[in-house]
C-alpha cells in the first residue's frame, strides 16, 4: 500500500514541536512513502484575527534551513515534498498569491482557521447556538472564496470549526450533508469548476469530540459522486507521536467510498496514485 501524508507540520510552525528530520523518520516508521511538509503561513494572527504582514518573511528562512537539513538525513524509502498550509488566503488574495508563487513549493493547502476580523476558531469566544450557526455560514462562504483562488491546490480540513465548536458546548452544530448539504454542494461544485481538490484530514480520528475524518465520510462520498478525483490524505500532525497517524484508516475509507486514486503533488502538479497500489 502506497501511503501518502500531505499535511504535516515541523517546528517551523509555531504550534508544532519537532524537526522535519524527526517528523520524516517517524512518518516512515508508520509506513508513509510520500510525505509533504505543510507548515503554517497564516495571513492573520491567530489570537487576534488581524493581518500578519510578516508571516512569510519569518517563515521562509526557517523552511529553507529545515529543508536543507532534511535532505542530509531523509530516511531511505521516503519521498519528501515542501508545501505550505496557507491560511486565510481569501482575506488578502494578492499577498497570498505572492507567497504561493515561491518556486520551492510542491503543494499549497488553502485553509480557513479564522473568519475575517475574527480570532482563530480554537480561541473564539462562542456565545450562543445561533452565533455558531452564523459562523458556520460565514465559514462556508470563505471556503468558497478560497476555492476560487488559482494558486490553491486543495481546500484543507473542510469542517475545521467543528473541533472547537463542539468543545465549546455546541456539538449539534455539525458539518455534514444532512445539516448543511446545500452549502457543502456549493463548495464542492466550486472546487470542481476551478480545478481545486479537497483534503481528507485524518486528525479527527484522534479527536474524541469528532471521531471521524475532516470532512466526514458523507462529504467525501458526495465529492466522489460529483466527479471529484483530486484528493489528498493528511495526518495534520504537529509532533512525532502523530506523524502519519490515521493515514492508513483514511486510505481505507477512501477506497471503500469508491475512490480510484490518491493525489500527490510535485512542483504544484497533481499526480494520481492508484489507491490499490
Amino acid at each position: 500500500m502506497y501511503l501518502t501524508d500531505f499535511h504535516t507540520h515541523s517546528r517551523c510552525s509555531q504550534d508544532a514541536h519537532d524537526t522535519m528530520a524527526d517528523m520524516a523518520a517517524a512518518a516512515r516508521d508508520r509506513g508513509i512513502r510520500h510525505l509533504c511538509f505543510t507548515d503554517h503561513c497564516d495571513l492573520d494572527a491567530f489570537a487576534t484575527g488581524k493581518p500578519d504582514p510578516d508571516c512569510f518573511r519569518r517563515l521562509r528562512p526557517q523552511l529553507e534551513t529545515a529543508w536543507a537539513e532534511l535532505q542530509a538525513s531523509r530516511p531511505e524509502g521516503l519521498e519528501a515534498g515542501l508545501g505550505l498550509e496557507l491560511g486565510e488566503a481569501s482575506h488578502d488574495p494578492d499577498r497570498a498569491a505572492e507567497i504561493a508563487a515561491w518556486d520551492a513549493l510542491d503543494f499549497v493547502i488553502g485553509s480557513t482557521h479564522n473568519l475575517l476580523d475574527c480570532k482563530d476558531f480554537y480561541c473564539y469566544p462562542y456565545h450562543s447556538l445561533e452565533e455558531c450557526y452564523a459562523l458556520r455560514d460565514r465559514y462556508f462562504q470563505e471556503l468558497i472564496e478560497t476555492a476560487r483562488l488559482p494558486f490553491v491546490d486543495v481546500i484543507g480540513h473542510i469542517g475545521y470549526l467543528r473541533r472547537y465548536i463542539a468543545k465549546a458546548g455546541y456539538p449539534q452544530v455539525r458539518v455534514d450533508m444532512e445539516s448543511c448539504g446545500e452549502q457543502v454542494d456549493a463548495l464542492l461544485r466550486t472546487c470542481l469548476e476551478t480545478g481545486r481538490g479537497i483534503e481528507c484530514n485524518c486528525s479527527g480520528l484522534r479527536n474524541a469530540d469528532i471521531g471521524e475524518t475532516i470532512p466526514g465520510a458523507d462529504i467525501l462520498k458526495r465529492y466522489r459522486e460529483l466527479g471529484g478525483e483530486i484528493i489528498t490524505l493528511g495526518s495534520d500532525s504537529h509532533c512525532v507521536a502523530d506523524a502519519g497517524a490515521g493515514i492508513r484508516e483514511g486510505h481505507a475509507l477512501l477506497q471503500e467510498l469508491g475512490y480510484r486514486y490518491i493525489t500527490v503533488f510535485r512542483r504544484r502538479k497533481p499526480e494520481f496514485i492508484p489507491i490499490d497500489a
